[in-house]
């Protein structure tokens, strides 16, 4: 099981409403192994989860790496679309040099990073090796950097973005892992609290599930 089901905010409640309770029962329940150990790391676990960065954070910082990265992408297809006109006029539309222009790449570039780092790549040493014959139609040193840049500036904006990525999906696991902790060590201590006390109902009342009950969780799995 990945997630407890609940609301990271529901979780942080009942833990820290079950922290309280078993801290001011804590001889009885020292009867089933429940001890200062046990209760101190609940503590550090409830506080290590609570201080996790929150995933909508995350989010956003893909957002804006995703975002980063489409505005490059459409700074070198502008190039890329320039450099093609450029060489129509200097060449012809149908001359050899022109129709030997990668168009296939030019539509996949329409939607893929990766295409458009290709077609990039070819581009450039086209405008390198007709520089000559693409000045006159403003193909000029300075563009030819220009397209250079360009191109570092998405493989890099790439990389961020798929590094935070990974990060995402990291940080989403571990944050799982915590509250499914916290979820589960709630479980034990109300566990061990209701056996406790199965001769004193206020008492027992204090261990009962303090999850919402069934048709208010978000598909969360019954305490035992």
């Amino acid at each position: 099981m990945d997630r407890a089901g609940y609301s990271e905010e529901t979780i942080l409640t009942v833990s820290k409403t079950t922290l309280n309770n078993a801290r001011n029962h804590l001889p009885a329940l020292g009867e089933m192994g429940i001890t200062e150990t046990t209760l101190q790391q609940f503590d550090k676990d409830i506080q290590t989860a609570e201080a996790q960065p929150r995933e909508a954070f995350n989010r956003i910082e893909l957002k804006s790496r995703t975002q980063i990265k489409n505005e490059m992408k459409g700074d070198c297809l502008i190039w890329a679309r320039k450099l093609q006109t450029r060489i129509e006029l200097a060449f012809e539309k149908k001359s050899p040099e022109a129709t030997s222009l990668p168009i296939k790449d030019f539509r996949a570039a329409q939607s893929s990073e990766k295409a458009t780092m290709n077609l990039m790549e070819t581009l450039v040493k086209v405008a390198e090796k007709y520089q000559t014959q693409l000045a006159p139609h403003g193909q000029t040193p300075e563009v030819l950097a220009q397209g250079l840049e360009l191109l570092n500036q998405l493989r890099s904006a790439d990389t961020a973005q798929e590094i935070k990525k990974e990060e995402k999906t990291t940080a989403t696991k571990e944050r799982n892992e915590k509250f499914l902790l916290l979820y589960e060590t709630v479980n034990k201590i109300n566990k061990v609290g209701r056996l406790v006390f199965k001769d004193d109902p206020i008492k027992r009342a204090l261990f009962e599930s303090k999850w919402p009950a069934p048709g208010t969780k978000k598909n969360g799995p019954e305490e035992k």
